[in-house]
């Protein structure tokens, strides 16, 4: 995707998540805006290095982290 469509198709993902609910996305660098309204929504999120221009994302509720790592997602 060209920008700005992954950050748009990202936050209007963010707005309606749902507890238990995360996103997973792969960007090919930090998207540190994208934080800022993971803030405001009261969301956490992990980043992950697979190479220098190439990050995995988990997007979800502070709630959820126990089960994510569980279940290998974090």
């Amino acid at each position: 995707m060209e920008p700005p469509e992954p950050f748009d198709t990202a936050t209007e993902i963010l707005t309606k998540i749902q507890p238990g609910e995360y996103l997973e996305m792969l960007h090919r660098r930090v998207p540190y805006p994208l934080f800022d309204i993971c803030t405001k929504l009261s969301l956490n999120h992990a980043v992950e290095e697979k190479g220098s221009t190439n990050y995995r994302i988990i997007i979800y509720f502070d709630d959820d982290v126990m089960t994510l790592k569980a279940e290998g997602v974090l």
